[in-house]
C-alpha cells in the first residue's frame, strides 16, 4: 500500500489505477488495491463505485478507514446525516484522525450547526496545523459565527500554506469588504488572479470591486453572483439555484452566472445532471466564443460513461482552439484522448504542453507526471 498511498499522494490516479488493477488480478480481494481504487472514485465523484469497492473489504483492521472513506462518499452525495454519523464513529476512538474532525465540520455546518462546526473544525486544525484546507472551513465556520478577525487569521494562515486556493483569497476579501476595506480587498484580489490565473470566481470579484457605486451596468449581475456563491458555500445549492434561474428569467444574465447555475444543479442531492448538462449548453449559446462552458461540459460528459466520450471530445477540442496558450484546456483534452483509447494523440498533445511549460509553472508537475504515465502505456 505504500507505494499506492505514494502515487495517490502525488496525484498520479492513472498509475494507481494500473497497480491496483493489476494486483487484483493476481488477488481479487487485495484490500489495499480495494481502498485505493475506492479513493480514486471518490476523486472522479464517482462516490456508489467507491462504495461497492469498500464493501469487499472485510478485516477488522481496515474499517476505519473504510468508515473514514464511506463518510466522504455521503458527503459528496449531500447526505450530510449519514456523513455525520460515520464521522461520529470515528471521533469516539481514542486517536481519531484529523480527516474526521474535518469531515465532521463540513456535515454540520451543512446542518446549519454553525458552533458545533466550528469546533470541529478547531479539533481537525490542531491536529494538523499545515493542512490549508482544513483552515479554509475553519475559517468560513468563524466568518458564520461573526467573528470576522479569527475568520481572517484562518483565511490568512491557509494562505500561506497553499497559496493556490482562490476560495480563500475570495472569502478574505469579502470580509474585507464587509468591513470598509474595500483596497485591501482589491489587493487580496489581484494577487489571488496572479496566483490562480483561471479563476472565475477572483475575476468576477474584482470586477465587482471595481464597479463604481454610482454606476449601473453590470452591478446586478455581479450582486446576484457573489450571493449565490455564498449560498453554495454554505452547503445552500437549492436556494442558490432558485436565485440564478429567477434572476435569468428577469434579465440578470452573465456567462458566470450560467456556470454558477450548473455548479447548484451539481450541488443538489441527488446532483440533477440533466440540469447540469442544460446550464453548460445554455452557456456555451450565451458565450459561443468563451472557452470555458466548452471545458466544463466536457469534462461533466466524460464522468458520465463513455457514450458521451465523442461529444466531449469534440467539446474539449474547441475549448483548446479558442484558448490554445492556455494549459488546462490542453490537459482535459488529453485525459478525454485517454479516455477514449487514443493514446497517439494524447501522448503528442502531453509533449507539446510539457514542452511549453515553464518548469515552476502550477501545472508542470502534473503535465509531467502524465506525459510519463502515457510513455509507459
Amino acid at each position: 500500500m505504500h507505494v499506492l498511498r505514494q502515487l495517490l499522494e502525488e496525484g498520479r490516479l492513472h498509475e494507481v489505477r494500473e497497480s491496483a488493477a493489476h494486483q487484483l488480478a493476481q488477488n481479487p480481494e487485495d484490500e489495499e488495491a480495494l481502498l485505493a481504487l475506492a479513493k480514486v472514485a471518490l476523486v472522479d465523484d464517482r462516490a456508489d463505485q467507491a462504495e461497492q469497492l469498500l464493501s469487499r473489504v472485510k478485516s477488522e483492521d481496515a474499517q476505519g478507514e473504510v468508515t473514514l472513506l464511506r463518510a466522504a462518499a455521503a458527503i459528496q452525495r449531500k447526505d450530510f446525516s449519514r456523513a455525520r454519523e460515520h464521522y461520529q464513529v470515528l471521533i469516539r476512538q481514542p486517536t481519531p484522525p484529523a480527516e474526521a474532525w474535518h469531515g465532521l465540520g463540513i456535515a454540520l455546518l451543512a446542518q446549519g450547526k454553525t458552533v458545533e462546526a466550528r469546533e470541529a473544525h478547531e479539533h481537525a486544525v490542531a491536529l494538523k496545523p499545515k493542512q490549508s484546507g482544513f483552515r479554509f472551513e475553519l475559517g468560513l465556520a468563524l466568518a458564520m459565527e461573526k467573528r470576522p478577525r479569527a475568520a481572517v487569521h484562518q483565511f490568512v494562515q491557509g494562505l500561506r500554506l497553499d497559496a493556490q486556493d482562490a476560495r480563500a483569497y475570495w472569502a478574505l476579501a469579502q470580509l474585507l469588504t464587509q468591513h470598509g476595506k474595500a483596497r485591501l480587498a482589491r489587493g487580496i484580489l489581484e494577487a489571488g488572479l496572479k496566483q490562480v490565473p483561471p479563476s472565475q470566481l477572483l475575476r468576477e470579484a474584482l470586477r465587482a470591486s471595481q464597479e463604481p457605486s454610482g454606476e449601473v451596468g453590470a452591478a446586478p449581475e455581479v450582486a446576484l453572483f457573489h450571493q449565490a456563491s455564498m449560498l453554495l458555500n454554505r452547503k445552500r445549492g437549492r436556494e442558490a439555484l432558485t436565485l440564478l434561474r429567477e434572476g435569468w428569467e428577469q434579465g440578470t444574465r452573465s456567462l458566470p452566472l450560467k456556470l454558477l447555475e450548473a455548479e447548484a444543479c451539481e450541488d443538489l442531492q441527488p446532483p440533477d445532471m440533466p440540469g447540469v448538462f442544460r446550464a453548460y449548453e445554455e452557456a456555451i449559446v450565451f458565450a459561443p466564443d468563451h472557452w470555458e462552458p466548452y471545458t466544463r461540459l466536457g469534462v461533466s460528459l466524460l464522468k458520465e460513461g463513455h457514450r458521451h466520450e465523442p461529444r466531449a471530445i469534440e467539446l474539449l477540442e474547441t475549448a483548446r482552439r479558442l484558448e490554445p496558450a492556455m494549459p488546462e484546456t490542453s490537459l482535459n483534452l488529453v485525459l478525454a484522448y485517454v479516455k477514449a483509447q487514443r493514446i497517439p494523440e494524447a501522448l503528442a498533445l502531453a509533449q507539446q504542453v510539457v514542452q511549453g511549460l515553464a518548469p515552476e509553472h502550477p501545472l508542470h508537475a502534473q503535465a509531467t507526471s502524465l506525459l510519463d504515465a502515457l510513455r509507459k502505456i
